[in-house]
């Protein structure tokens, strides 16, 4: 380092006098390295476009269909992409319509999906949207549409299946079950709009078959879409299975028991 005399600058304040110190090279190093790397990016991202914006990653995220908007060579949009799970023009977007059309038909609306509910529901809920719709009601009963509450319904025959135990099956089930269910369920399967998965209370049968099939076909009546067509049936066997590691987890905050106590271990 140069003697202080050396590097004294005439600047001078209150008698105090500037030095004219060199940065440290580490410092002098990483401002190069981020000049680097933003001519880097701006080329990747910007220029050459390699590389997917965030945009573009959350859109790939939740539809693997998913397209950039299309341009010509004059920089007109040509076309544009339609998330399955947006509708801007009405209340029902392409996911659910898809969804729901097999059961409630092409011509799917809010109203149509309500009474889809009610014929679904059980009297409990049915109550309830009764007195929400009661137009929607009237309309329903007026068609003579049978509205049978769930447990007068005919039990669906379940064929047993066995759960997966192998570390990579429960750790791709955790994966969909982090991704796809604890919005509803909680992080830890505590519940919250849906039931919660880690007591010995279960609404829709216990054991592995009854939630794998719990999962493919959902319960439309409680906001809970089929997931038939969305994951495929690896994948419904992975999430099931690491659900059934939840059980007796007592996580905290959990939510009240609802549906049928079973005794375990299951039979």
């Amino acid at each position: 380092m140069a003697k202080k005399k050396d590097v004294l600058l005439d600047h001078e304040y209150d008698g105090i006098r500037e030095l004219d110190n060199e940065l440290p090279p580490w410092w002098v190093y990483l401002f190069w390295i981020t000049i680097v790397f933003a001519v880097v990016y701006m080329f990747h991202y910007h220029v050459f476009k390699t590389g997917d914006l965030q945009i573009a990653e959350y859109n790939k995220e939740i539809d693997p269909n998913w397209e950039p908007p299309e341009m010509d060579e004059n920089g007109n949009l040509i076309s544009i992409y339609r998330s399955p799970f947006s509708s801007p023009k009405g209340d029902i977007t392409p996911f659910i319509q898809k969804q729901f059309a097999s059961f409630v038909g092409p011509d799917l609306t809010s109203d149509a999906l309500i009474m889809e509910a009610m014929r679904r529901s059980d009297e409990k809920t049915l109550n309830k949207l009764k007195a929400d719709f009661p137009e929607l009601f009237k309309q329903l009963s007026a068609g003579g549409a049978a509205i049978i509450p769930k447990k007068a319904a005919v039990k669906e025959t379940i064929e047993p299946m066995e759960a997966l135990t192998d570390a990579a099956s429960i750790s791709k089930g955790k994966e969909l079950f982090t991704k796809n269910c604890v919005s509803c369920h909680g992080a830890q399967g505590q519940g919250g709009i849906g039931p919660n998965l880690t007591d010995d209370y279960w609404i829709h049968g216990a054991g592995m078959a009854h939630v794998a099939h719990t999962i493919t076909v959902g319960v439309p009546a409680k906001g809970m879409i089929t997931w038939r067509g969305v994951l495929s049936p690896d994948q419904i066997k992975q999430a099931a299975s690491y659900i059934l590691t939840l059980h007796g987890t007592n996580p905290p905050n959990p939510k009240a028991p609802q549906g049928e106590k079973f005794e375990y271990p299951l039979q």
